[in-house]
């Protein structure tokens, strides 16, 4: 459904005739990465998680980036791996004296092979990829029927269903464990491209509870994403991301909210936390707030944050609930009519222009490097051209004095008019999060779980009432 201008109003069904709920609980997972010996372990750690969204009555529940790697682990069988096993199995809190020696032992000769579960991943993707795709669908496919869900997958580098090209791509499964569909990140980093290629382009996956654009860690920076799919009819922003420290993670959390507002929908954003198991030797730790968000007008802070996770290092289940009648009445009443006031025929007319604009300029490193040339060039002139002869100072013509006084007024004077507020003084004002990269891993801040995941890991948690 679609208004007078082609924006895309509040469907009431899918293009498969599925009823599309008009409001109801969405859940955001913040999880950490771990080291599984076997897939039934693996599932049993993403079960916990999709339990207390049960609990809460989600209907959607979202995983974060690269959490989909800890499937790897389990696939892997040569020798370097398995020391990597048993090191992992001795640091754990339930080991027994003899896996904690043996632990060690293990960890030791890991160090000295410099192993880790990346080099020997690229190997597994190069002659495994399809048995990958295939545990991956039926872990997190399995997952989502049996708690009648619809998942947002963790993304994690897989070969891409349309052509079979390894992409770093998150996969969006029905409440019956189907494939509804699958976004690939576009704007890979460093670790990407060692793994994968890029996408090409940013789809809206239509699901029972309505359509969802996916953007994946740094995509969401860029504000024609958020657009294109807003254009396309989607009615929430799905953001999953894993950051290695705090400036990154404050540009991606900035860019999910702008993205957001710019296009009055709704958001969830996962974020992957704790120490990178999966490749020791760099000690990268992940790090983000997880956070369930909604355009200002609609929370009540009107900071459109509906709910947000209270440290960067805790495993956790936040949910919120995604009313869609309120955000329609937003586009029909909202001071900043987007929909009104930017049509899509007229948007694409302009956004077009302006593309082939910015395509006839010359691009930022070719400018550098036209300045460098030039300025080298005006150095080799410089050089080559006749000096005029030095003039002493005494010969120079006096042209202007300065008998004022400078500066123009007593700077004590200013100071005394300037209230005493501290400025950036956490003495007064202290941060709600210290920049945990600057943190030891063994700071009891790096908590293993948080208190709600520890209940959950029993699985003895009640159902929800009927």
């Amino acid at each position: 459904m679609v208004d007078s201008n082609g924006w895309p109003g509040l469907t009431h069904g899918s293009p498969q005739g599925v009823a599309i709920l008009d409001r109801y609980t969405v859940a955001c997972v913040q999880q950490r990465l771990r080291v599984p010996l076997t897939v039934d372990e693996l599932r049993e750690n993403s079960r916990r998680f999709l339990r207390a969204a049960e609990n809460r009555r989600a209907r959607l529940v979202v995983f974060p980036e690269l959490a989909g790697v800890m499937l790897v682990p389990p696939l892997l069988g040569d020798f370097r791996s398995s020391l990597l096993k048993r090191a992992d199995r001795g640091r754990r809190r339930s080991a027994s004296l003899w896996h904690k020696v043996l632990g060690n032992v293990a960890g030791r000769a890991a160090a000295l092979l410099k192993a880790n579960f990346y080099s020997s991943m690229a190997g597994l993707l190069d002659i495994a990829a399809p048995t990958l795709w295939q545990q991956y669908v039926e872990l997190f496919g399995g997952l989502a029927r049996e708690f009648g869900m619809t998942v947002v997958a963790p993304s994690a580098y897989l070969p891409d269903p349309l052509d079979g090209v390894i992409r770093h791509l998150v996969v969006v499964f029905g409440p019956d464990g189907e494939v509804l569909g699958s976004q690939a990140k576009v704007v890979l980093n460093k670790e990407d491209e060692a793994f994968c290629q890029p996408g090409s382009t940013w789809d809206v996956i239509h699901t029972e509870v309505g359509a969802l654009g996916i953007m994946l860690g740094g995509d969401v920076l860029y504000p024609e994403v958020g657009r294109l799919l807003a254009f396309q009819g989607a009615e929430a922003l799905i953001a999953q991301a894993a950051c290695a420290n705090q400036a990154h993670y404050n540009k991606l959390r900035a860019g999910i909210l702008a993205r957001m507002q710019d296009n009055q929908l709704f958001a969830a954003c996962a974020f992957l936390v704790g120490r990178n198991v999966l490749r020791p030797p760099e000690e990268t730790v992940y790090l983000g707030k997880s956070a369930i968000f909604a355009p200002q007008e609609l929370t009540p802070r009107f900071n459109g944050v509906l709910v947000e996770m209270g440290n960067t290092t805790s495993e956790g289940v936040l949910t919120a609930e995604w009313n869609f009648v309120d955000l329609k009445e937003l586009w029909e009443k909202s001071d900043t009519p987007i929909r009104r006031r930017l049509p899509v025929n007229q948007a694409n007319q302009l956004l077009t222009n302006l593309y082939r604009r910015l395509q006839s300029l010359p691009r930022l490193d070719e400018l550098n490097n036209t300045e460098e040339d030039s300025a080298e060039g005006e150095t080799e002139a410089a050089h080559s051209a006749p000096q005029p002869p030095a003039v002493d100072l005494e010969e120079l013509s006096v042209i202007a004095s300065v008998t004022s006084r400078w500066p123009p007024h007593s700077t004590a004077e200013q100071d005394e008019e300037l209230p005493h507020e501290a400025v950036g003084d956490w003495s007064a004002n202290p941060p709600d999060q210290p920049l945990v990269d600057s943190l030891s891993p063994d700071d009891p801040r790096f908590q293993e779980e948080t208190d709600e995941m520890d209940a959950l890991a029993d699985g003895k948690d009640e159902k929800p009432a009927a």
